[in-house]
């Protein structure tokens, strides 16, 4: 399957230019600003599971949890792997009182990556 951003021309060196401004605006607060430019991005690259994640995160920070879930769930259907969407996905459920949550977390705490150590914390934490 061709997706837009291909169609289009865009490289991978632009699509990260333009997930960096992305990133840089929640760092800077602009929460509503990323939320923009992540669903132009999955405009461009619906599959993108890496994206999605980025996208739930940044619902989930702007408290609209039903929204961050459906972000969560999607990234990893796209992807299973997706560390991120598991760790957030697993908090919210275990937040929610569905301790299902845990196989989130138990899934990313065994994948090596910036944010497997969060996912072990968590996984204490429920697992109380």
């Amino acid at each position: 399957m061709t997706t837009l951003a291909q169609e289009f021309g865009f490289t991978a060196d632009q699509v990260q230019a333009i997930t960096s401004q992305a990133f840089d605006l929640i760092d800077a607060g602009d929460l509503d600003g990323a939320v923009v430019i992540f669903n132009g991005l999955l405009i461009l690259n619906p599959t993108d599971a890496a994206i999605q994640a980025a996208l739930g995160s940044v619902f989930h920070q702007q408290g609209k949890l039903s929204e961050a879930r459906d972000a969560y769930d999607l990234a990893i259907a796209l992807h299973g792997d997706t560390v991120l969407a598991r760790v957030n996905r697993g908090d919210l459920r275990c937040k929610a009182g569905d301790l299902g949550g845990l196989e989130d977390l138990k899934i990313a705490a065994r994948i090596p990556t910036a944010v497997q150590a969060r996912a072990q914390a968590l996984m204490r934490l429920y697992a109380r």
